[in-house]
């Protein structure tokens, strides 16, 4: 349900809102996003922040996540159970115990 983000934008008259968007529409599209407000008990403004701010949200997690097939997820961990032996150099660096030494 969309009411509980939208809260936030209504109830918040303490946050400082000094970032300025303005967008063009037609006039169907104005006239169901304010129905949609008027339903969800908030105004336009507050319906197509909220709305926004959900969505880009979503954008975000899903561009972050890692999604693996179960193939991927298998050899991911194989590599992680069984990890590859370490170079020579990569041995020696790691016995070293001073930078200088190098």
């Amino acid at each position: 349900m969309l009411m509980q983000p939208m809260a936030r934008y209504t109830m918040s008259a303490t946050v400082l809102k000094n970032a300025r968007m303005e967008l063009k529409t037609t006039h169907p599209l104005k006239q169901m996003l304010t129905k949609a407000a008027t339903l969800s008990g908030v105004d336009l403004t507050a319906f197509v922040l909220s709305s926004a701010e959900e969505k880009a949200r979503n954008v975000i997690e899903h561009h972050d996540s890692l999604s693996l097939s179960r193939n991927e997820q298998e050899r991911f961990l194989d590599v992680l159970s069984q990890p590859p032996k370490p170079p020579a150099t990569l041995k020696k660096l790691m016995g070293m115990e001073r930078l200088s030494e190098r």
